[in-house]
């Protein structure tokens, strides 16, 4: 058996018609990769999401300038 992996854009009309086509044929098998998150996994993401709209985050620069002098052996 072959295995492809296609990217498809949900906002192009005509890949959804080529994949719903792919969909109806009987020798090609689907595997959707749901994912669930746990609730704590819900939680952290809500809390860091509130966080943000508060206006407790950090830049980006910043954040990897922590973390070098936190972890220098990451950045050799």
């Amino acid at each position: 058996m072959m295995q492809l992996t296609l990217n498809i854009d949900p906002s192009n009309h005509k890949a959804i018609a080529l994949l719903n086509y792919i969909r109806t044929l009987d020798f090609v098998s689907f595997k959707d990769k749901k994912v669930s998150l746990s609730e704590i996994q819900k939680e952290a993401i809500n809390e860091g999401l509130k966080e943000l709209h508060e206006g407790k985050s950090l830049a980006h620069s910043e954040v990897l300038k922590k973390t070098k002098k936190k972890y220098p052996n990451l950045f050799k």
